[in-house]
């Protein structure tokens, strides 16, 4: 094979390697792109009053027990994972006295919520339970900044 041949070869390959890569990271949503529904965050409070509020306290600050959801602790506990990571903990460990006793859902609804006092930007579509669609990255720099 000539030179020249196999030179363009290499180009087109790393064209295409950039070309995966560009669609990659273009596909990773994250928590800025609207992820829930206000409606969807206010199902979550109301279950998040009832099933984790004597914990984590009405305003998400929690205790010396019970870590804050809200602010630095949160981005601190799960800035740069997924919200599906963030479900399946929640989900083996809450609530304390009864870990993985709410319908997922619920869980999924309690997510929104704290996304909303997190001021993350509500969206048309609901955080849906679906693990495929859990792929959605928890980070506290705005994208574009």
């Amino acid at each position: 094979m000539p030179y020249w041949a196999s030179f363009a070869l290499s180009v087109a390959g790393c064209l295409m390697l950039a070309a995966a890569q560009t669609r990659t990271v273009a596909q990773t949503r994250t928590v800025w792109d609207g992820v829930y529904t206000d409606a969807q965050a206010e199902r979550g409070r109301a279950s998040y009053q009832q099933s984790c509020a004597a914990c984590h306290r009405e305003d998400l600050r929690g205790d010396s027990t019970a870590p804050s959801l809200v602010g630095e602790s949160f981005t601190f506990l799960w800035g740069d994972m997924e919200v599906g990571e963030l479900l399946a903990r929640m989900q083996k460990l809450m609530p304390p006295e009864r870990p993985g006793s709410l319908p997922a859902q619920t869980y999924i609804d309690i997510i929104a919520f704290m996304l909303q006092k997190n001021a993350f930007p509500a969206g048309n579509l609901e955080l849906s339970a679906d693990p495929a669609a859990l792929h959605i990255l928890i980070t506290a720099s705005r994208p574009g900044r």
